[in-house]
């Protein structure tokens, strides 16, 4: 493949559960648009969708358990990176501890790049559950004192397809609640979940009067690449707290059939 990538991309709901339909195009169209031509993006979800995925930390541990297993997957068949594409960032810590893969998380990824581009950011949410839980991931990567309150809609992930049939009002409610945390200070908006992201990019919304509105997944994908490149170099991050009899231990319970 010459200086290509295999990419495992991972996202925390099911590949074929119909309400991700619409967004799982969407996602796939906009990779081909932003990787290099030589990086390859397959994209891999769970075996089913867990309810209240978005937000409950039952639910989040049931997907993580299955997140780790295809990372040391990914890792045994020879991608070059593991992105995270679900902004719950599921598996944060336990895939750095059990695989050796440059390895991005999308929310992590965003909220740094965000700090980089703007003096503070704040989220921008279809719902208030989701906000809180963005917000609380972003307190836990030390980010807190950059974020402002930010906005959200009353939304439910079965509202994603009728999003895209009647797009105009759902587009102007995310606008005036995004003006509420541009008045907050925040200098640059942060999408979440990555469907809203999608839904935004995909009707030409990426500023807001004036505010960048970040593409968190585009973002992810090249700090991917980036990283490899890094790695290539010699450049990578830090080891596993774990010694290699414990990984070894750890991983081959994630491996086992349940």
């Amino acid at each position: 493949m010459g200086n290509g990538a295999r990419i495992w991309a991972q996202s925390c709901s099911a590949e074929g559960d119909a309400i991700w339909g619409v967004y799982q195009e969407s996602v796939k169209r906009h990779a081909r648009r932003i990787a290099r031509p030589e990086t390859e993006i397959e994209f891999h979800g769970v075996g089913t969708t867990f309810p209240g995925i978005d937000h409950l930390d039952s639910a989040e541990h049931l997907a993580t358990v299955e997140v780790i297993r295809n990372a040391i997957q990914a890792e045994q068949q020879g991608y070059a990176a593991f992105v995270m594409i679900s902004t719950i960032d599921a598996g944060h810590r336990e895939v750095r501890e059990l695989t050796d893969l440059p390895a991005v998380f999308i929310t992590e990824c965003a909220i740094h790049l965000a700090c980089q581009l703007a003096g503070k950011f704040a989220f921008l949410t279809h719902n208030r559950k989701i906000l809180e839980k963005m917000e609380r991931i972003a307190r836990g990567y030390g980010l807190g004192e950059r974020m402002v309150d930010g906005a959200s809609l009353d939304l439910t992930y079965r509202d994603f397809r009728r999003m895209y049939e009647d797009p105009e009002p759902v587009l102007a409610a995310f606008v005036s609640e995004a003006r509420k945390a541009i008045d907050r200070g925040a200098g640059i908006l942060l999408p979440a979940g990555n469907p809203v992201n999608m839904f935004l990019l995909d009707h030409g919304v990426r500023t807001i009067e004036g505010v960048p509105v970040l593409d968190s997944f585009g973002a992810a994908v090249k700090t991917a690449e980036m990283l490899v490149d890094l790695a290539r170099m010699g450049i990578t991050r830090g080891g596993s707290p774990g010694t290699m009899e414990q990984r070894e231990g750890l991983r081959a319970h994630y491996r086992s059939p349940r």
